[in-house]
């Protein structure tokens, strides 16, 4: 018998689909309703029994006890006025999650522009290495987790942090309600572009969150991060772990291989080395961040080394998609020119005589504003072929222009995919980027892929 009933706007969105996926755990009987349905996430509802309706109409929405309400809903919806105009029950995603989940729980907060997906999901696999039940909501499928979210039977709750608005009546970042107790910031970098104006706005919300910490949490960073040392300078009352590259910290790592597959890691005073399948420096950050937030639990680097060593990613996250005869194809979730950028660069090292060719999908509103253009022509100088997608026709022409040799547009998926198909041979490294689905192109080219 169910608790009550939930209705959720906005479901198919990778944390409000986790929060159904709790609030399913916790007893509630959950529906939810949302605009554009597909998978993975609608699959993922389906598989769980979680009804979803298509669209907003009022007529359609069904009697519940709360309603939750996503942020990318705001005021003019047709089910928002509804739930406004009758006086209905209604909370946003992040408040729900802080009263009926997170209240009780030690919170593992995992914020930062990049690599929130993938520390999160590290650390969950550290603490199920060592058969700890630990709740997470995941904004992403790890590999080797059968569901995105998972309530859990400890007291540990390892959540992404995600500094976007919460709702269109609550302005302030998500992770304001979260309360952690150990706070991982990867990084920091201008983002969002739709909702602040400029970096300091961003990291007045990270100051925010950090004034809601008590003096026995932790955060956890790296050392070398210029904007995330202005946010600590506006006030610290939490310890401090860092972490860097010079062997004269408490916390360090050092490459023993160029694309970081095979690194050491010294953790006061403690030297353990980590090879595994992920390459890149940005992902030893992570694994960094993990290995401390992890270790300020009992649990020891080495035992953290271990797990990682088993780690197999994320969905999306420089997902290895198709691996064979001498051919290798990548899906990778890029919403930010540094993320293309490190990618590539990572890439690069670890596939130093292979071609690459990227294609990028410029989808989020902060990447089609313009306003990192610049950026994003440096972003991609390790790639041999660049295709460039975009609805800034403008935009794209100057991405063009500054490597015509190299760079050309996407102005059909199916085209593209027949010329990819056309182009492609053995040496050749194709990687898709975009937070997106990109018009189904990434399908287009694998299934092509598999008939070679």
């Amino acid at each position: 018998m169910f608790k009550e009933k939930i209705h959720i706007l906005g479901i198919c969105g990778t944390f409000m689909g986790g929060i159904a996926l709790l609030a399913r755990e916790l007893g509630f009987e959950v529906t939810g309703s949302d605009q554009n349905i597909y998978p993975p996430m609608s699959k993922h509802l389906a598989d769980q029994g979680i009804e979803i309706i298509e669209g907003f109409k009022k007529e359609d929405l069904p009697a519940a006890n709360e309603f939750i309400i996503g942020n990318a809903l705001s005021r003019g919806n047709e089910a928002v006025e509804h739930i406004l105009n009758n006086k209905l029950e209604f909370s946003s995603g992040p408040s729900w999650l802080a009263k009926n989940v997170l209240k009780k729980r030690k919170v593992i907060a995992v914020s930062g522009t990049h690599g929130k997906t993938t520390t999160t999901a590290m650390i969950a696999s550290i603490l199920n290495a060592q058969s700890i039940d630990a709740g997470y909501l995941i904004a992403g499928k790890p590999k080797g987790f059968t569901t995105s979210s998972h309530l859990g039977s400890s007291d540990i709750f390892v959540i992404e942090a995600d500094e976007y608005d919460t709702a269109f009546f609550d302005k302030r970042a998500k992770f304001i309600h979260y309360l952690p107790e150990t706070l991982v910031i990867n990084n920091l970098e201008f983002d969002h572009g739709d909702i602040y104006a400029d970096i300091s706005d961003i990291q007045k919300q990270f100051h925010h969150l950090i004034r809601t910490m008590s003096s026995k949490s932790t955060i956890v960073c790296p050392i070398s991060d210029k904007e995330i040392k202005e946010v600590l300078d506006m006030g610290l009352w939490s310890e401090l772990l860092q972490y860097g590259k010079k062997d004269s910290l408490s916390n360090y790592y050092k490459k023993i291989k160029s694309d970081y597959s095979s690194t050491l890691f010294s953790i006061e005073g403690e030297e353990v080395i980590l090879e595994w399948d992920m390459f890149g420096e940005h992902n030893i950050q992570n694994a960094m961040s993990s290995i401390l937030s992890t270790k300020n639990l009992g649990i020891s680097p080495t035992l953290s080394i271990e797990a990682l060593k088993n780690f197999s990613g994320v969905s999306r996250r420089q997902e290895v998609l198709f691996n064979k005869k001498g051919i290798l194809f990548i899906d990778d979730f890029a919403h930010h020119p540094s993320a293309i950028e490190t990618t590539l660069r990572g890439l690069r090292e670890k596939k130093k005589s292979m071609r690459i060719i990227a294609l990028i999908e410029l989808r989020s509103n902060t990447m089609q504003s313009g306003m990192h253009d610049k950026h994003l022509k440096e972003s991609v100088k390790n790639a041999d072929l660049i295709y460039w997608k975009g609805n800034n026709k403008d935009q794209i022409k100057s991405l063009i222009s500054s490597q015509p040799s190299k760079a050309q547009q996407i102005t059909s998926v199916n085209e593209t995919a027949m010329h990819i198909n056309k182009i492609i041979k053995k040496g050749d490294v194709i990687i898709s980027m975009s937070n997106g689905n990109f018009e189904g192109l990434t399908d287009k080219i694998l299934k092509d892929l598999r008939k070679l």
